[in-house]
């Protein structure tokens, strides 16, 4: 261990344990964990849905609130204060950073599930014209705004906190800010909850990856996925997103985000070319004109009078939660990028960025799944439901031309854009682990190894035990409790911009 920086035992080993005791349950009890989590989602969904779509109402707004107010003129780290990353670096961290592998996933597939089974709520008919534009609308909507904006107002706060208050990059210092008092024992519990979680979020993130991939390999290679398939692939992520992480985010990270964005791009030109665009274009314009015209009404479709309907419960609570675990912790992260910019450059670049990419993303692949549905080219709908979307998504890759080149990118651009996901939030576990480190520090590399390491066997236990279907209750069970940890990081953030337009420590920039 290096100098000075002391292991929070009392924060890591109690995540590692309880992590241990969930492992062990997912091996050993598959089936009864996954029908206890099953339950429980749908009992909390239907109990305390409406909290999380308020929750991340109230946080949208929150965060435009912050940009455009005086608050958002503020510059983090001071007004002689210079920016660390080049623009083009910041936008593919801060759109890397909260991809993983969920849009890859999930942008040909989700859309098909909305379009043949909308809520109730929705009032179409599956399968309809209707059906089509609220679930490409819906989709993008779920993947974009809502989602940046529940992270970048965590940044804020740790921003202001680290760069302008000089305070260690940790939660201890924006509880203490929120709470307007010194609380060890609060901060290293949120520590090790928020250790918990991670391991646990990421984990489930690269399971589906290891899913995907494997079905990747099935399709170009024909080896069908098994254990052993699936712990080579998980090796190799893991080694790669933990050098990545050992190097630090001025290198690795930096590196890797900026080729994965690129590969992105690429692709996404590739089937803008190949596919059907007129009919992508279309529909995305449609599916954008409808998501402006009712967009908090789309962060709140819940069951009510519709009791039976499961869909709020499958889909957007669940990516609420999820996002919501995640917040804190990416917002950790995307504080690294603030200084030297306005508080309102810092929002408005983090939120729009990121969300016009998945939107333009979402349009061009769900247009391309929809197209093949309703024009007979592929039944993708009966081959979701009989093979799954992990294999699914490979034999549309396939119909375009040099399909199996197009695969090949695809499956980098997984690997690649898991690990810019996994590397900060590696690091960021890291952090929490040892004692008072300051923004500009790097955790130990034996702790970044080890924390790498134990996310990546998380994930292949979870799909090599058949588990990972059991981990969709995970994000609403523990998503309630880091809900509240959230709530104090905000106060913290208005907290913390009102002393920034008055003292001057946190001095505004026209102010010197």
């Amino acid at each position: 261990m290096e100098t000075g920086k002391k292991i929070n035992h009392l924060a890591l080993w109690p995540a590692l344990a309880l992590l241990a005791v969930l492992i062990g349950f997912g091996v050993f009890k598959t089936e009864a964990l996954g029908s206890l989590l099953t339950t429980i989602l749908y009992g909390m969904a239907n109990s305390f849905g409406w909290f999380f779509c308020l929750f991340t109402i109230i946080a949208i707004i929150l965060t435009f609130v912050l940009a455009f107010s005086k608050i958002g003129s503020i510059k983090i780290g001071g007004p002689d204060a210079t920016p660390d990353y080049k623009t083009w670096n910041w936008i593919t961290m801060s759109l890397c950073g909260g991809i993983g592998t969920g849009l890859l996933f999930w942008a040909m597939g989700e859309p098909m599930y909305h379009f043949m089974t909308p809520p109730v709520a929705a009032g179409v008919e599956g399968g309809s014209r209707g059906a089509a534009i609220f679930s490409i609308s819906q989709t993008m909507w779920q993947w974009s705004i809502p989602q940046y904006c529940l992270y970048t107002i965590c940044a804020v706060a740790f921003a202001l906190t680290a760069y302008n208050a000089k305070k260690p990059l940790a939660f201890g210092p924006v509880l203490d800010s929120a709470i307007g008092k010194k609380s060890k024992g609060l901060e290293t519990f949120v520590h090790a909850l928020s250790i918990f979680t991670m391991c646990g979020a990421v984990a489930c993130s690269m399971g589906v990856g290891l899913m995907q991939i494997g079905a990747g390999l099935a399709n170009l290679f024909g080896l069908n996925p098994s254990p052993v398939v699936w712990l080579v692939i998980a090796a190799i992520i893991t080694a790669v997103f933990t050098l990545s992480c050992v190097s630090g985010i001025g290198s690795g990270l930096k590196k890797m985000s900026s080729f994965t964005t690129i590969a992105f791009i690429c692709i996404l030109i590739y089937v803008v070319l190949f596919g059907p665009s007129g009919f992508c274009a279309k529909l995305g314009v449609e599916s954008v004109a409808a998501l402006l015209d009712h967009p908090l009404e789309r962060t709140a479709i819940l069951n009510t009078m519709a009791e039976t309907d499961s869909w709020a419960a499958d889909w957007e609570i669940q990516y609420w939660a999820s996002f919501i675990v995640y917040a804190p912790i990416i917002g950790m992260f995307l504080s690294r990028m603030a200084k030297g910019r306005t508080l309102r450059q810092f929002i408005l670049v983090n939120v729009l960025a990121p969300s016009i990419f998945c939107i333009v993303w979402i349009a061009v692949f769900g247009g391309v799944a929809i197209n093949m549905q309703v024009s007979g080219t592929f039944d993708i709908w009966n081959a979701v439901s009989a093979n799954g979307m992990e294999a699914t998504i490979f034999y549309i890759l396939g119909s375009f031309p040099l399909g199996k080149v197009l695969i090949v990118v695809f499956l980098i651009a997984i690997c690649t854009s898991f690990s810019t996901l996994a590397d900060p939030m590696a690091a960021a576990c890291a952090t929490m682990s040892v004692h008072n480190l300051s923004v500009n520090d790097e955790a130990p590399k034996p702790i970044k190894i080890l924390i790498g390491v134990i996310m990546g066997t998380i994930a292949f236990l979870l799909v090599a035990s058949g588990g990972i279907g059991s981990v969709k209750g995970m994000w609403v069970i523990i998503g309630f409790p880091i809900a509240f940890v959230q709530v104090v990081v905000i106060i913290s953030a208005f907290r913390n911009g009102a002393k920034a337009v008055k003292s001057e420590t946190f001095a505004l920039p026209e102010e010197k």
